[in-house]
């Protein structure tokens, strides 16, 4: 990654907009004390985020900002961009990176990444761990050298950890430390309002549950109240239907009665004589029939029971024959199985025999391959034991041998450098006097080109302001109009969650229009959600309708019925529906008043709705007349004697009679109507202000690329101006240069022969010892290979061992389950023997049983028929001459029957005639008194139905239970007696109990949450830790041994090194410097000379660079403390580490200015503004 290029405006003394392009390799800042250098090293400094004002060399904020002088004015701004050629470096997916840090007078702040806003956080990630930061080893000036080393050892060690690339780790661990401080808390208070919910729980969980029981038993209440109205309305039902029959038949009686009574009293006489004669004829005959009856059944009786018993035996003789048959194949079927199954036992007994010995001599077998496996795996452990610590030592030898091979690459190439170094400094001897020469002819000519470049500047300079004041006004007001947006689309957003919950509405009607019940969908809306009102005309409408905005409008009066229960159990109040189906429209009175004066219309015309609820508009306002002042209200009233109503614009209401209301109102802000024409009113301001939004924004563009133009001129004159001074520095500095130029070069010869020869006689050293560790490391490698060797033997025998053992574990398990089942088969055969047995046993003496029942019932058979026969034929004889007298008996006293009866009703229908009517014609009027109460209780029994449960009776038959009427009103006066013991009822208990539930059971999930939190916020810092740790270490071993060598190298000898105070805590223990001079005892740091502490910070600084590389360094003068010599190697120190990084370094030094690039010169003019030249200075040698 390369740092391309710095912009700034308004930055410190650098008033006009500045650009500076850095190359790979080193750039040099110079220019006179005072001139604006180290602006430079500042800016760099706060676009990487400083937020100390002192180490910018200020007192606060706004002293980073130009703040004029006699012939410029402040600036209001102070913008520094870095741009950053990525190679991967930056976790962003852009080529190129710019880095913007923006600052106005007011204090605000900005902070962008490639034009995008982006937060201070954002830059600090950006850069972790890439060796740049504001507070590194990456930006150091001379006041840093004395920070470095006089720091404590615990602020000291912040320079390793940058290096290290350790800071993101440390940063990530500091924001989980801090989030799991921000967690734990959030813990305690989570779990104090749990605490807080569970004490409220309990108490809101008995009142809840006292609510249920009660709304239950009201509810059961209703319900057998409900049972029992709908039983009395059946059983009046009934007894209305008996009473009409009872009365039809009355009136047919009285008719049929009047009509009887004539013909009896004649038939009588007849009927007397006839049943004499017929008595005497039947009492003879009654004599004979009575004794043949009583001897046929006496036979009948017997021969009966003979049959029965001859019956019966039949079926006995074939139920004992088939019996008899059954139990004979049984038996034999049984012997044949018990053969069959006693050859299979014995069968299976030999089987198990053979296969436990076989199992017994596996197990034998496995018994004594895991005893080996046991052995095998304690050589394999002991081998992979051996292998471990051969490769260790082997890794030691190596790492030693490594650390000996850069050495002696790194002296290598010193001689190399070192060699050309010295044919170097001989060249450059021969071409200093002509050097100079031609610098002196060309500072003429560059002089007169100078004054010409300022002139233009000045001119692209006054444009350029002009158009930045016009689009930083522009911006302003886009700015300003933005904000406007937002703030009307928030309260936009606020009104329309007003106007969705019903804000103003009364309880009743707002819990019907957020019911989610299945009967909403018949819920058309509120009056005041249907219509729309023109902005003149609301005051007017709200003050007509009144409450009735608030009436519900509904499909049918079904759905209003729904409505009106849900609201009868909810105990939510009342509410006026406007069932679609029942309401009539009203139209206006056709009195010809929209011509008078004052009057605007009839209400219902100035509303906008739908047409297919105009009926509705028309049934609240279409006898509501809009005026618009109170006094034609008044004047047109008296016209009609007021028989109007009339309501004016101003919201006085006139309503037939006379009566007159009005005044002011503080409703009016809040009503459902004006949001919703606020909400019109902002979505018009809304479209009015996007559009100035949009033309501020094309303004913009067009000052931007103004701005734009103005500054491209201005920056071609910077530029060329630029180029000027630049070419005016270098040629003065070159002077100068030159001649020092060639003192210095002997200097550096002489100092450059001296290192050569110490460097050969310790690369000899080096050499000697690398053969002896070379030789080591074969050795290891040696015992390494063998070890490994015998790791893999003992790996692969036990691999084979146990896959042996697995085997034959497996082959065992199989018998295992072969001898189970053999086992089981043979308990199976025994019991199936031992049943057939008992079969059998059975079977047999059920023979023997079947057989004498046989004999005794053939015995018995015998007898039977012969009785039988004998009765048979009395029977017949006695049968015929029975059935002859009683054919004759029969014939008589049914005649005699017949007229007996006959004589009996009509004296009975003689007698009671006339009695039976007039009790007739009484029970008629009686019937019909009854009738007309029956009727009146089924009226007030419907009444109630449809009063206390809005149903018909049939209806309330289909829904009401079935009970017995006694338990019905048992069980309606228990829970009349249990509704009163309960008490007092809080009916939004269990709301406010599901509520606390649901508030607990999610503050116990988020404790849960919580807890997983912490837990893994702790496992992450100590996962960090330990990262940090190993990576901590690693680098300082590394650095350290840079820092010894590199020491050496810079004092030509002595000795350095870098202590750890604490060992045992890496990542908070101190660092001390420890350093010996050459020739001289170990010193403390502060007893050092200004040069040795700056030459001790550079080899810190180098080693840094050379264990992990940065991307850029910028040096501010710490090469100021320096002599020539020193000046020299700290030069060619920058020559070596150009190759990994790219050095900006503000100096007045010759010895560095021959060392660089590219040279940048800073001059101030007398108007305070520092100014920029630059020139390339290999392509001027």
């Amino acid at each position: 990654m390369q740092l391309k290029k710095l912009e700034a405006y308004g930055f410190k003394s650098f008033a006009d907009k500045i650009a500076i392009d850095f190359d790979q390799g080193i750039t040099a800042i110079v220019g006179p004390n005072g001139s604006g250098k180290s602006n430079i090293t500042d800016a760099i400094r706060w676009v990487l985020g400083e937020q100390n004002v002192r180490n910018l060399r200020g007192t606060k904020a706004e002293d980073i900002i130009f703040t004029g002088s006699a012939s410029r004015k402040a600036l209001g701004v102070a913008e520094v961009s870095l741009f950053f050629d990525n190679d991967g470096t930056l976790p962003v997916d852009f080529r190129e990176v710019a880095v913007t840090r923006r600052l106005y007078r007011s204090g605000e702040s900005e902070f962008y990444i490639n034009r995008s806003r982006c937060r201070l956080k954002d830059i600090y990630n950006l850069f972790a761990d890439t060796g740049i930061g504001h507070d590194g080893m990456s930006i150091i000036g001379q006041n840093r050298i004395d920070d470095i080393l006089n720091s404590k050892p615990e602020e000291r060690r912040a320079f390793f950890e940058e290096t290290a690339g350790i800071t993101k780790y440390r940063n990530r661990k500091r924001e989980s430390v801090r989030k799991l401080s921000e967690t734990e808390a959030n813990l305690v208070r989570v779990q104090d309002i749990i605490h807080e919910i569970e004490s409220q729980l309990e108490p809101l969980a008995r009142h809840a549950e006292k609510t249920r029981i009660y709304n239950e038993r009201q509810q059961e209440y209703r319900q057998y109240r409900l049972a029992g109205l709908v039983r009395d309305y059946v059983q009046e039902s009934g007894r209305s239907q008996e009473t009409e029959k009872e009365l039809r038949q009355a009136r047919d009686a009285v008719t049929k009665a009047e009509t009887q009574e004539k013909s009896m009293v004649s038939r009588k006489a007849q009927l007397d004589k006839e049943i004499i004669d017929l008595e005497q004829a039947l009492r003879g005959l009654a004599e004979k029939n009575e004794g043949l009856r009583q001897q046929m059944e006496a036979a009948s009786t017997e021969m009966a029971a003979l049959q029965e018993r001859r019956d019966q035996s039949d079926a006995a003789k074939e139920r004992i024959r088939k019996q008899r048959e059954a139990f004979r194949q049984e038996i034999a079927a049984a012997e044949a199985d018990m053969l069959k199954l006693s050859e299979q036992e014995n069968q299976q007994k030999d089987d198990l025999t053979q296969a436990e010995a076989l199992l017994a001599g596996e197990r034998e077998k496995a018994r004594q391959l895991a005893q080996r496996i046991r052995l095998q795996k304690r050589a394999e452990q002991d081998a992979q034991t051996g292998r471990e610590e051969k490769q260790q030592a082997l890794a030691q030898k190596k790492q030693e041998l490594a650390v000996i091979d850069r050495d002696i690459e790194n002296s290598s190439d010193d001689q190399d450098s070192r060699r050309a170094m010295l044919d170097e400094a001989g060249a450059r001897l021969s071409k200093l006097e002509a050097q100079r020469q031609e610098m002196r002819q060309a500072a003429q000519e560059q002089q007169n080109r100078l004054a010409c470049c300022s002139d233009e500047l000045h001119q692209a300079s006054l444009v350029a302001d002009q158009a930045s004041k016009k689009l930083a006004g522009l911006r302003h007001r886009c700015d300003e109009s933005e904000q406007k947006i937002q703030s009307m689309q928030s309260k936009e957003q606020f009104l329309r969650r007003m106007q969705q919950a019903y804000e103003g509405f009364g309880r009743a009607p707002r819990a019907v229009l957020r019911s989610q019940a299945p009967w909403r969908a018949g819920v058309a809306g509120a009056v005041a959600e249907l219509i729309e009102v023109p902005r003149d005309y609301i005051t007017a409408v709200e003050t007509a309708l009144g409450s009735s905005l608030q009436h519900i409008v509904t499909d049918d009066t079904d759905t209003a019925k729904a409505a009106i229960a849900f609201l009868k159990r909810e105990h939510q109040g009342r509410v006026t529906f406007l069932p679609l189906s029942t309401i009539t429209a009203r139209k206006a009175p056709d009195l010809a008043l929209n011509r008078q004066d004052g009057v605007i219309g009839w209400g219902s015309d100035l509303v906008k709705i739908q047409e297919k609820y105009r009926k509705i508009a028309e049934y609240l306002l279409s006898r509501t007349l809009v005026v618009d002042t109170l006094d034609h209200a008044l004047a047109l009233a008296k016209r009609h004697a007021y028989r109007l109503r009339i309501v004016t614009l101003g919201g006085e209401l006139l309503n037939p009679g006379g009566a007159l209301s009005g005044g002011s109102s503080r409703q009016k802000e809040t009503s459902f109507i004006h949001r919703n024409d606020e909400i019109e009113q902002i979505r018009d301001t809304l479209r009015q202000e996007r559009e100035t939004h949009s033309r501020l924004t094309a303004d913009c563009t067009a000052a931007r690329e103004g701005l734009d133009r103005a500054e491209q001129r201005q920056q071609a004159a910077t530029e060329e101006l630029h180029q000027e001074n630049v070419r005016r520095a270098e040629l003065r500095v070159n002077l100068e240069r030159l001649n020092e130029a060639y003192d210095g070069q002997v200097r550096v010869r002489e100092e450059l022969i001296r290192e050569d020869a110490a460097r050969k006689e310790s690369f000899a050293r080096i050499q000697k010892k690398h053969n002896r560790i070379a030789r080591t490391v074969a050795e290891a490698q040696r015992d390494f290979d063998d070890a490994v060797r015998k790791a893999d033997e003992a790996a692969e025998e036990l691999e084979d061992l146990e896959q042996d053992a697995e085997d034959l574990s497996a082959y065992i398990q199989k018998q295992e389950v072969s001898r189970a089942v053999l086992e089981q088969e043979a308990l199976r055969s025994r019991e199936h023997l031992l049943l057939r047995s008992r079969d059998k046993e059975r079977s047999e003496q059920a023979l023997r049983e079947n057989e004498k029942e046989e004999k005794s019932l053939l015995e018995g058979l015998a007898e039977s028929s012969i009785r039988l026969n004998e009765l048979q034929a009395c029977h017949d004889d006695w049968r015929q001459a029975y059935t002859k007298g009683k054919n004759e008996q029969d014939h008589l006293y049914a005649q005699r029957m017949d007229r007996l009866a006959e004589n009996r009703q009509t004296d009975q229908d003689a007698h009671e005639a006339a009695h039976a009517r007039n009790q007739a014609q009484a029970k008629v009027h009686q019937l019909e008194l009854i009738a007309a109460k029956i009727q009146m209780a089924l009226d007030e029994q419907q009444e109630a139905i449809l009063s206390e449960y809005g149903l018909t009776p049939e209806r309330a038959m289909e829904e009401a239970p079935d009970m017995d009427p006694t338990e019905l009103r048992d069980r309606m006066k228990e829970l009349e007696k249990q509704m009163k013991d309960l008490g007092p009822v809080n009916p939004n208990a269990p709301e406010e109990y599901e509520e606390q539930k649901k508030r607990h059971d999610f503050m116990a999930e988020q404790a849960k949450d919580l807890m997983d939190a912490k837990e893994n916020l702790e496992h992450i810092i100590a996962d960090m830790d330990e990262a940090m740790t190993r990576q901590f270490r690693e680098a300082f071993h590394e650095i350290q041994i840079y820092f010894k060598d590199i020491f050496v190298r810079l004092f030509g000898g002595g000795k350095a090194e870098l202590k750890l105070l604490d060992e045992d805590d890496v990542l908070n223990t101190g660092i001390d410097i420890l350093v010996t001079l050459p020739q001289k005892k170990r010193q403390n740091l502060s007893a050092l000379s200004g040069g040795e502490r700056a030459l001790t910070v550079i080899a810190l600084l180098f080693a840094f660079l050379k264990y992990r590389p940065s991307p850029f360094s910028v040096l501010d003068e710490i090469d100021a403390p320096l002599d020539e010599a020193n000046v020299v190697r700290f030069g060619h120190f920058l020559r070596e580490f150009a190759a990994s990084t790219q050095f900006i370094v503000v100096t007045h030094r010759k010895g560095t200015m021959e060392a660089v690039d590219t040279m940048y010169g800073v001059t101030i003019e007398d108007a305070g503004v520092s100014r920029i030249l630059s020139v390339r200075l290999d392509e001027e040698k």
